[in-house]
C-alpha cells in the first residue's frame, strides 16, 4: 500500500502536519508540492524526506513526478490542474482520492450554482473531503458529500511553536493583528475602529504585524507597525497581547486564529472568518459583522471592559478549543483516512508486516 499527499504552495506549517501524519502510519507516504510564493528553507529537513515539486498549473502524470501511482491520493483543492490530473490517474488505477478544501459555508448564489456543478461534474472525482472545521463540513454536505465522508482538522498550528502565554490580565493592554495589509483583511476598517476606540481607552495599543499593499502610518498614536516576522517572533507578540483582531472581509478559515488561541489570546474576528465557528465563543471572544462600520469598535470596547475573571477564563477557553486542531489531531485523522480509503488499510498492512517479521 502506498499513499501520496500533495499541497499547493506547500507552507512550513503543512510540513509539520504531514510529518505528524507520516509518523502515525506505517506505510510509504510520498509528498508532492508546488513551491510557495516565499521560498522556505528547511522544508525537507522538517519532513525528513524529499518533496517532489511540480508546476501545479500544468497537467502532470505520476511518471513525470517519478513516483508509482498510489493507492490513496490526498491533495488540496480541485482547481489545480496538476493535482487533478494526478487524481484522475489514481482513480483509473482503482485508487481513492481525498480532496482538502478550505472554503466555508456562505449560503451565496455562487455556492448554490456551485452545488449543481459539483454534483454533476466534480463529485465523481473524490471519495472524501477534508475540511478545516464546522463551516467547511456544512458546505461539503450542501455540495452533496455524505457526512461520513467529510473529515475536519485540515489546518492547525503547532503548540510547540505557539505555547501558552500568561493569563490575559497579566498581559499588556494590546490588540494584535497578524496578516497581509490588503483590502481583503479589512485593514482600513481596523485602523479606523481602533482610532475611535482609543479616544476612550488611551492606555491600549494596536500592534500590526505584516506587509502588503496598504500603508499604515506608524506615527498614529497607539499603533505599532512591524513588517514580516518569523513564527517564533509572532508567537512572542501573541503571548504579550490580550486580543487577536482579525476583521477580514473574507478568510476561508484563518490559521492565525488557531495560533492565537494556542497562545491563550482572546479573539475578535469577523463573521467572514471561518475559524470563528470553531474557536470563538462568548467565553473567549467576539464575532462581529465584517460589513458594519461600528461592530468592530463595539467588540473592542466590550473586550476592554471584561472583568478579570472573564479574562482569566478566556485564556483557558481559547487553549481548550485550540486542542481540536494541530499536528496531533491531523495525524490521527490522516491515519483514519488511510484506514478507510486505501484498499488494504493500515490494520491489514500491520498484520502482513507482523507475519513477515514472524517468518524472519
Amino acid at each position: 500500500m502506498r499513499v501520496a499527499i500533495a499541497w499547493n504552495g506547500l507552507p512550513f506549517y503543512a510540513a509539520r502536519l504531514i510529518r505528524a501524519g507520516i509518523e502515525q502510519v506505517g506505510v510509504p507516504v510520498d509528498v508532492i508540492g508546488s513551491r510557495p510564493s516565499v521560498p522556505i528553507e528547511g522544508m525537507e529537513e522538517e519532513l525528513r524526506q524529499p518533496v517532489h515539486w511540480i508546476q501545479n498549473e500544468e497537467a502532470c502524470s505520476w511518471e513525470n513526478v517519478g513516483l508509482p501511482v498510489p493507492d490513496l491520493f490526498i491533495h488540496t483543492g480541485w482547481r489545480y490542474k496538476g493535482f487533478n490530473t494526478l487524481g484522475r490517474e489514481v482513480r483509473r488505477n482503482g485508487g481513492s482520492v481525498v480532496s482538502m478544501v478550505d472554503n466555508r459555508w456562505k449560503n451565496s448564489v455562487r455556492q448554490w450554482v456551485g452545488a449543481l456543478v459539483f454534483r454533476v461534474w466534480y463529485r465523481r472525482w473524490f471519495d472524501a473531503m477534508w475540511v478545516p472545521g464546522a463551516s467547511g463540513r456544512r458546505l461539503c454536505r450542501f455540495l452533496g458529500m455524505p457526512d461520513s465522508d467529510i473529515y475536519e482538522g485540515m489546518y492547525g498550528a503547532d503548540p510547540e511553536v505557539y505555547p501558552k502565554g500568561p493569563s490575559l490580565p497579566q498581559r499588556e493592554k494590546a490588540m494584535l493583528f497578524v496578516g497581509q495589509l490588503i483590502s481583503r483583511k479589512n485593514i482600513e476598517r481596523l485602523i479606523g475602529a481602533f482610532q475611535r476606540f482609543r479616544r476612550d481607552h488611551p492606555d491600549w495599543t494596536l500592534r500590526i504585524v505584516g506587509e502588503g499593499k496598504k500603508s499604515v502610518f506608524e506615527e498614529e498614536p497607539g499603533i505599532e507597525v512591524e513588517g514580516f516576522l518569523q513564527p517564533e517572533d509572532i508567537a512572542e507578540r501573541m503571548r504579550q497581547s490580550r486580543f487577536l483582531v482579525l476583521p477580514s472581509r473574507e478568510d476561508h478559515w484563518g490559521l492565525v486564529v488557531h495560533e492565537a488561541a494556542l497562545s491563550g489570546c482572546g479573539l475578535i474576528v469577523s463573521d467572514n472568518v471561518g475559524a470563528g465557528t470553531d474557536l470563538v465563543t462568548p467565553e473567549n471572544g467576539f464575532v462581529h459583522r465584517a460589513s458594519s462600520r461600528d461592530a468592530l469598535e463595539e467588540a473592542m470596547r466590550e473586550g476592554a471592559s471584561k472583568s478579570r475573571d472573564w479574562l482569566e477564563r478566556a485564556t483557558e477557553r481559547s487553549r481548550e478549543l485550540a486542542t481540536n486542531f494541530g499536528p496531533k489531531v491531523w495525524g490521527k485523522t490522516f491515519e483514519e483516512i488511510v484506514n478507510e480509503y486505501s484498499p488494504s488499510g493500515l490494520d491489514e498492512q500491520a498484520s502482513v508486516d507482523g507475519e513477515t517479521q514472524a517468518h524472519l
